[in-house]
């Protein structure tokens, strides 16, 4: 019992850390240090520049020939409770006929800078000290891979994904073309029977052209700046002679690259929170000016958060203790189970309020997603059941 309430303890101590990083956003948003457009300028900074610095330097360097066995399950799972969270999120919206951003919210969780922030505090606590066989602060480092594998999965759907899940169903695609004009003959203009099949053809290729376009930036939109910091990291993880300059102590690249951008990768993390106690105060301003969309949306919130803190740990504890205990696909490290328990758990992605300006959401329904991510941030420490759930399921799982 004493090392359940130890876990709980320090799992409570962590979600309040980061509780109060954002309280601390908020502050800052509150005394005018940092505006609302300043806001959007630290967090492209922080996803485009800290982030992809952050996933070299984790990733590349646990990866290596020997380890890229122990990163597989990860790659499966990060796709694999992404696909369950869609088609939760999607029986929801269509059975309760919830609004289209519930999908998007149940889908995306905080799976980058709220993981982080809770290492940091779990390496205080000691409340890995069961799982860690020792060492904790190597246990930590391997976590902090782990998740950021996971968060570049994530982060990568989030982008490529988030924005067709918010989309409007009766919306059309912009890429389709909407006339002919050109082709069609005027209504006073014969047209003969060698003729009639022109318009086919060109209208044929007009849709090739567009299905092309189409995909084309589909594709596009996975190549972002996490992705491509998360596979450089892995290209010189799996690299010998780049990973020993890089990662080694005494590697060229050591002292200084490497250093200067673990530097900023740190950065991350705590900046990325902060953001989200400005936007949260933004919100409220606006709240006061008269732009409130009315009563906060009940059934919507409840929804996604009994799905994103009851219903993913249920899913997904006894599925990766059964794979920890049962067979041999995972690795004999409880870090890792522990990590790929406690990754699809946690309060919505702040990108959500970015999602709903990029598909055009109206007022309404931006300040409905703004209020409940300040809700779903208020009870974070809820996550303290699934962390120590874990705790508990990875010890069953080495006895």
């Amino acid at each position: 019992m004493s090392s359940i309430l130890t876990a709980f303890i320090g799992s409570l101590e962590a979600s309040a850390s980061v509780l109060l990083t954002v309280f601390y956003g908020t502050i800052a948003g509150y005394l005018g240090l940092v505006s609302s457009k300043s806001a959007v300028d630290l967090s492209s900074l922080a996803v485009t520049l800290f982030m992809p610095c952050l996933l070299f330097i984790d990733i590349g360097s646990g990866f290596s020939v020997e380890t890229i066995g122990k990163y597989t399950p990860i790659i499966i799972w990060g796709l694999g409770y992404n696909i369950i969270s869609i088609i939760l999120g999607m029986t929801a919206t269509k059975i309760f006929k919830l609004p289209p951003w519930v999908t998007a919210a149940l889908t995306f969780n905080n799976s980058t800078s709220l993981p982080l922030l809770l290492l940091q505090s779990f390496a205080v606590s000691g409340a890995l000290s069961p799982i860690s066989g020792g060492n904790t602060a190597g246990a930590i480092d391997r976590a902090r891979s782990y998740f950021l594998i996971n968060a570049a999965i994530s982060n990568t759907l989030t982008f490529s994904l988030g924005p067709r899940l918010l989309k409007p169903k009766e919306e059309k695609d912009d890429t389709e073309p909407t006339s002919e004009e050109g082709i069609e003959p005027s209504e006073d203009e014969p047209v003969e029977d060698g003729e009639e099949s022109i318009p086919l053809i060109v209208k044929g290729k007009q849709r090739t052209r567009s299905w092309a376009h189409s995909t084309r930036s589909f594709l596009y939109q996975f190549w972002n700046a996490p992705f491509i910091g998360a596979c450089i990291g892995i290209f010189v993880g799996l690299i010998p002679p780049l990973h020993r300059s890089f990662f080694d102590k005494d590697g060229i690249f050591m002292a200084w690259l490497t250093v200067s951008l673990k530097n900023i990768g740190n950065l991350f993390a705590s900046t990325q929170v902060i953001i989200v106690g400005v936007k949260l105060h933004s919100t409220y301003v606006k709240m006061r000016q008269g732009h409130d969309s009315g009563p906060i949306p009940l059934t919507p919130t409840i929804c996604v958060l009994i799905a994103r803190f009851i219903v993913m740990p249920l899913i997904s504890i006894p599925v990766i203790y059964a794979l920890a205990a049962k067979t041999h696909l995972l690795s004999d490290d409880p870090i890792l189970w522990f990590s790929m328990m406690m990754m699809p758990v946690g309060p919505t992605a702040m990108r959500l309020s970015a999602l709903a300006d990029v598909s055009k959401a109206d007022e309404a329904e931006k300040m409905a997603v703004a209020k409940f991510l300040a809700i779903s941030y208020m009870v974070t420490p809820m996550i303290c059941f699934a962390a120590v759930a874990s705790l508990k399921a990875c010890e069953m799982a080495i006895k």
